[in-house]
Parts: C-alpha cells; structure tokens; sequence
C-alpha cells in the first residue's frame, strides 16, 4: 500500500507514512466485521470481515492504518484496515496482573510528532498502563484517581490521551500519561445505557468525541463537542460496535 503526505487542517505536513485510511474513524462490530466511519458524513463503509476467531472485544488504530483488535481471550491481533486481513501477534495476556480485556487507543508522544504509544485500561480495575508494540510487553502507568469505572480510550496527534467511562451517565475526561490522573471530565448526560451490558467503543475526530454505545443488539453513534459542550445522537445502526480506532494521523482540529 502507498502511502502520501497529507496536509492537516492546520496546515501542518503529516509524516508520509499515514495512508489515507487514517484519516477515518474505524469500528468493528461483535462478529468482527471492520467499518470505516466517516464523521463529517456519520456514514459507514464496510471494508471486510476478519477471519482471526474469537470475540472481539476493542481496537486501536496505528499511523500504518493497522487496527490492533483484541478479543476476550485476551490476545491481539494485527488487522489492515484496507482490507481487514487480520494476523494473530505473540501478545502475552495477563501480563503484571491485568485481566484479558481492557480498552486501548493510541497517543502521539509529543504533540504533532510520528512516535505513538499504545494505551491500555484494565476493564477489571482503574489502571492505565501502555503496550510496546515491538516487544508486546505491558507496563503500568498508574491508578486513575478520579474515576473507577470501565473505560475505553482514545488519543490524539497532539499527544493527549482520553477515556470514556462507563457510568450513569458516561463521562469524558482526560487523562495524564505520565501518571493517570483525571485532568477534565465531561459528564455526558446523553449517554445513559446500563453499565456492563452495553456495548460501547470510542474515538477522537477533528476536535471532537464520538461514542458508539448500545443495548447489545444495536449501536448509537454520539457526537461530543468540546467546543460547544453539546452531545448529540448522530445515527443509529443495526450492528453491534465492540471496538473503535483512530490513527494519530487523523485530524486534531475540525475541518476547514
């Protein structure tokens, strides 16, 4: 696959190696079927369906436009979002005592720079640690302090690091890489779904949230905006998202 230099909205040159495929949002629902979202659209494409077995259970997207999607098992694969050829990598689980399942995005290293770090929260406890993805191996960041719910996460290309945490209702907040701490959170009134039943997935587009969360037989797609501190219900589909990831490449800042 080629990849192009793409001009952010900022003005600012991207690294070459993001494909346009990391411009969208991706999502993979519960039979592992990958879709590309569009948020300025809220439309959906379907781009394949990954034959690695097992119950997928959340995905993050890198700058090579690869989705690293875990199942309840535990282990992680390495999915092309192009085409949702999927490839099981050697991740241990339960590594420093983290249950098989927890919640992951990708944040740049600096901001605007082409070093990402992979970002874990343990869906059992209220601990946020990172992956490497060349040695596979987990390391603790810390306890949140604020927070203690079931989160999924989301990054950004200017280096911060969101979770969306299960509650009544859900609640944004950002969250310090160096030592977990809650620095904002934004309640989101709109989102209100039974914790532990729901399914939900989350990503940062273009200065904005969205949340994909459902009853277990369908999904609602939420569109968070920091800017006018508005949610609101965007579309509702038939599948079941378990899983959403968005590269580092992909905007920070709303479209011009």
């Amino acid at each position: 696959g080629g990849s192009t230099t793409l001009v952010t909205g900022d003005g600012g040159v991207k690294q070459a190696r993001c494909p346009t495929e990391t411009q969208y949002v991706h999502v993979i629902d519960k039979d592992g079927k990958l879709y590309r979202f569009d948020p300025p659209s809220a439309t959906f494409t379907n781009t394949g369906t990954i034959t690695c077995p097992g119950q997928v259970y959340s995905m993050a997207v890198d700058r090579d436009a690869f989705a690293w999607v875990l199942f309840g098992t535990g282990s992680i694969a390495h999915v092309d979002t192009r085409n949702a050829k999927c490839e099981m990598t050697g991740f241990v689980p339960f590594q420093k005592g983290f249950s098989a399942t927890f919640g992951m995005g990708f944040s740049t290293d600096t901001p605007d720079g082409d070093t990402e770090t992979l970002f874990v929260s343990d869906s059992a406890s209220p601990v946020l640690a990172k992956i490497d993805t060349k040695t596979l191996t987990l390391t603790k960041v810390g306890s949140y302090d604020k927070l203690a719910a079931r989160a999924e996460l989301t990054g950004t290309g200017d280096a911060r690091l969101f979770g969306a945490f299960e509650g009544t209702p859900y609640n944004v907040a950002e969250i310090d890489k160096a030592s977990a701490a809650i620095t904002s959170q934004a309640p989101q009134s709109a989102v209100n779904y039974p914790p532990s039943s729901s399914n939900f997935a989350f990503a940062f587009w273009g200065g904005d949230f969205y949340l994909f969360v459902g009853p277990g037989t369908s999904t609602d797609v939420f569109h968070y905006s920091p800017t006018t501190g508005q949610t609101t219900k965007i579309q509702t589909v038939s599948f079941v998202i378990v899983g959403a990831g968005v590269s580092t490449c992909a905007p920070t800042t709303p479209p011009k």
